[in-house]
């Protein structure tokens, strides 16, 4: 994904697993990638791009993820439940994915940056992230 300035996200990717409690417990933006490249419909997709989101709260919304990729039939994040369903596992190890966050002063900004993040992922590789099931379409139109 060509992100023009990464100013504003978590300074380094973390291990997801590792630190996703450690995650702000405030609305923001987050990427959750794979420890390699991914093909996509075009491209390589150099970070790996799993799922992008937001939520009100950060902490909350990667804990939902983790549970949720955990264990099968867990409700509360799609991307998660997604991961467990598709059994992702078997190719991208749980242990092994990559997590940056983008903290924001509420929800809708938080709304505004997985749109552009989305945006910028869909003009280069022509589809969304493999876990990503929406696209905050209004954005696309602005």
């Amino acid at each position: 994904m060509k992100v023009k300035n990464w100013e504003g996200w978590e300074p380094e990717w973390l291990k997801l697993t590792e630190h996703f409690q450690s995650a702000p417990g405030v609305p923001g933006a987050y990427i959750i990638c794979a420890d390699h490249a991914i093909q996509r419909a075009v491209g390589s997709d150099e970070h790996g791009v799993l799922t992008i989101g937001e939520s009100d709260n950060l902490r909350r919304r990667l804990s939902a993820f983790v549970r949720c990729a955990k264990n099968p039939g867990k409700s509360g994040h799609m991307a998660g439940w997604r991961f467990n369903y598709a059994s992702f596992e078997k190719v991208f190890p749980l242990e092994t994915l990559w997590v940056t966050w983008y903290p924001t002063v509420d929800k809708a900004a938080a709304y505004a940056k997985e749109g552009e993040m989305l945006a910028l992922y869909l003009a280069e590789h022509y589809e969304l992230p493999p876990l990503n099931y929406k696209f905050n379409w209004p954005k696309l139109e602005a």
